[in-house]
């Protein structure tokens, strides 16, 4: 699979933020829920929907 790589530079997290936000609102809904389920990989493993969670607090705040 071919990936578009684009690197972008901010002078600010508000302009950060803005941007992803604009990002995530162009996303069709399979792209989140794939952006989301890389996101559990990411943070409990790749057995994360057949093992048990040991059970800690861990967030992302998104804004769809």
């Amino acid at each position: 699979m071919k990936r578009n790589l684009k690197v972008e530079i901010f002078y600010s997290f508000e302009e950060e933020n803005k941007a992803e936000k604009k990002r995530r609102s162009r996303l069709t809904l399979e792209e989140r829920l794939r952006e989301f389920a890389f996101l559990q990989e990411r943070r409990w493993g790749t057995d994360w929907t057949t093992e048990p969670i040991k059970k800690i607090v861990s967030f992302e705040k998104t804004e769809w």
